[in-house]
């Protein structure tokens, strides 16, 4: 670790490396606050002639964006022949590694972290701008329960030229859309799949797509071949299923027409599944029962707040299938009631399933 000092950041650590540089935690001493510093080096940049254009661009566009569940960019700035990027310090851990822990998560917990990823993307394209590279390792939980979508290191700016060269895919790709690979341009329907497949392997704790080999996943990708949510999770609720596999649709408009109105879908199936529960703090459950955080380290809530025996216990759990004898009973009685008062004012129509 070379430097020591960036702007008003005094480097802690490194956090971690990726295909865009190396990221550390800093702290700024004068705020008294601890940050993210991204570095794009001199040697990383010869790699690639662009590859300072971009990293200048991804700042750009992630300055742009005020969503709770993206972090927010400090600066922008140059030094030694480096590019920094210095952006909000999230604690937490990312889903990729939750699930090595454990396996699937929780199904309540999996529909409320997409509900607001779905959201945040929403603000995404709304600002013209795709993400491009969504998976659950871009996906992290902080220590508070908060969701943040990560990583906009080939976020793509939709109104100004692409860098990428033609016939070259962006992204990872178990996660890549269909008709990416078939030389169509991303879009948001792209980040949507790339959010189906994610949730997708969130509640069965596997990927939809598999090939031995890059060619064979492709080729199963554009071909649609994979097992069914239904099939591989069958304790996951049917809304729930069903709004994965309308991500999945091999043809971009058959899935949702926005990330706003997944959202909305999710933030619906959310409210029916856990009506009474606060998805925040279950999410700190679950960063507690897979040991990313110690049950004595939990401070944000007041011990009367957290039944930790209850709330670990149900963490461990997919959501069951409701029962839907009291449903049914309420139906019927309805429908008898209605029976009898048609005689008056006429049918009266039966109440709709939720979903």
């Amino acid at each position: 670790m070379a430097v020591k000092k960036v702007g008003t950041a005094r480097i802690l650590r490194e956090a971690g490396r990726g295909g865009m540089g190396v990221v550390y935690e800093a702290e700024q001493e004068d705020l008294d606050r601890r940050v993210a510093v991204k570095e794009l080096t001199a040697e990383m940049m010869d790699k690639s002639g662009d590859m300072a254009e971009r990293f200048k661009r991804e700042g750009r566009a992630h300055a742009l964006l005020r969503h709770q569940a993206i972090p927010v960019v400090h600066d922008l700035l140059e030094k030694n022949d480096a590019l920094y990027l210095v952006t909000e310090f999230v604690d937490g851990v990312d889903l990729q590694k939750l699930m090595a822990k454990g396996g699937a998560l929780p199904a309540d917990c999996v529909a409320h972290v997409g509900q607001v990823i779905a959201d945040a993307l929403h603000h995404v394209h709304m600002h013209q701008l795709l993400h491009r590279d969504l998976k659950p390792s871009n996906i992290m939980i902080t220590r508070e329960g908060d969701v943040k979508l990560m990583d906009f290191g080939i976020a793509k700016d939709t109104t100004v030229t692409d860098l990428t060269q033609e016939g070259m895919l962006v992204g990872s790709p178990p996660y890549v859309a269909p008709e990416l690979l078939s030389g169509k341009p991303a879009s948001p329907a792209t980040d949507i799949w790339a959010l189906g497949v994610t949730l997708f392997e969130l509640l069965s704790g596997d990927r939809p797509f598999k090939g031995a080999q890059t060619a064979e996943l492709f080729h199963n990708i554009s071909k649609g071949k994979r097992e069914r949510l239904a099939k591989v999770a069958p304790t996951v609720a049917k809304p729930l299923i069903t709004i994965v596999e309308k991500c999945l649709a091999l043809k971009p408009e058959k899935r949702f027409k926005d990330a706003g109105e997944l959202s909305r879908a999710l933030q619906t199936c959310v409210r029916w599944m856990a009506p009474d529960l606060d998805l925040g703090h279950r999410l700190v459950a679950l960063l507690v029962n897979r040991g990313e955080i110690a049950v004595d380290a939990v401070t944000i809530m007041d011990a009367g707040e957290l039944d930790h025996t209850r709330m670990l216990d149900n963490a461990t759990r997919h959501w069951q299938r409701p029962r839907r004898w009291p449903y049914v009973i309420a139906v019927l009685t309805s429908a008898a009631a209605g029976t009898a008062y048609a005689g008056i004012k006429g049918i009266i129509p039966l109440p709709p399933w939720p979903f």
